[in-house]
């Protein structure tokens, strides 16, 4: 399946073949790359809806929102068109030909490589953050909170580093903070109802959910400080305050005094935690298909005030 970046430039090449009969493939190079150029710049600067993101499609497009150098740029784009996937048809062949000469022309003091090193490291960072969090909205959905809860935890922190940086790094974090939120909400009202059941093995399975998943990222909600953390915080801690004055069999009992305290904790030290969720390899067409879907999806379900 032929990349996004890829089509992009096949295009352009198409778009450049009079030059090319004319003038020759070095002409036709200048052409080509002038004409793909200008065509992420219209992307990078073009209004979308949340469903479309060409940072997923471009990495040159995630550069220009991000300001990056213009020599990052420049040797960016010229190593796509130097890809040897073009060499499938003669005039793509010559111009990609033109393309590793030129690349073979940059000195070692034009681009600071280490510098770029780090922006396409920032850029795969991003990817990867899109991968978690398009897998958690996607078991989300589906009301799979014990599986989606990870995805969202680690996607909304990796998410916060990279809006360190700028606007442009990362995604929504006010979405981002909602599926995190709601999923523990969620989580804490499957396990609360087991509870209630009374019955094993629901009680031990219920607890084991907040001992395991929801407890470990009480801290989390903490730590910012955000008015719409701290109530979800005070909701779920209310649920299981109130079975306090309730009667229950005594194990029962037992077992909600052993587990209040650590539900309590008002800590916002990360005591123990799950390692971070193993990343699925998603192509480019794959990642910008999916997270076309689910946030399509996710823009049509209600939200209660996010």
């Amino acid at each position: 399946m032929m990349t996004p970046n890829m089509q992009g430039i096949i295009m352009a090449i198409g778009k450049s073949s009079s030059i090319y009969e004319k003038n020759g493939p070095e002409a036709a190079f200048f052409k080509a790359i002038k004409l793909e150029y200008a065509r992420l710049l219209r992307f990078a600067q073009e209004d979308t809806p949340p469903e479309m993101d060409y940072r997923l499609h471009h990495v040159i497009v995630y550069f220009i929102q991000n300001e990056a150098p213009k020599k990052i740029l420049e040797r960016t784009l010229l190593t796509q068109f130097a890809d040897r996937n073009l060499a499938f048809d003669e005039r793509c062949k010559s111009i990609m030909q033109v393309a590793r000469a030129k690349l073979d022309l940059i000195k070692p003091e034009e681009v600071n490589m280490d510098e770029y090193e780090m922006w396409h490291q920032d850029y795969r960072n991003f990817r990867e953050t899109t991968v978690l969090m398009v897998t958690g909205l996607e078991l989300f959905q589906k009301s799979n909170y014990v599986e989606a809860l990870m995805y969202l935890i680690y996607s909304y922190q990796y998410n916060k580093e990279l809006l360190l940086k700028g606007l442009y790094r990362g995604h929504n974090d006010e979405l981002l903070g909602y599926y995190r939120r709601e999923c523990l909400l969620k989580l804490n009202e499957q396990a609360a109802a087991m509870f209630e059941s009374g019955e094993e093995p629901e009680v031990t399975t219920g607890l084991g959910i907040m001992n395991e998943l929801v407890v470990p990222c009480i801290p989390l909600l903490l730590a910012h400080d955000t008015e719409k953390d701290l109530l979800a915080v005070e909701d779920m801690r209310n649920r299981w305050c109130s079975y306090l004055g309730q009667e229950m069999e005594s194990n029962l009992q037992e077992k909600l005094t052993d587990f209040l305290p650590k539900l309590l904790d008002c800590s916002t030290e990360i005591k123990s935690f799950h390692d971070p969720p193993k990343v699925p390899s998603y192509s480019s067409l794959e990642l910008c298909e999916r997270f076309s879907r689910i946030m399509a999806a996710l823009s049509r379900m209600p939200t209660k005030g996010r």
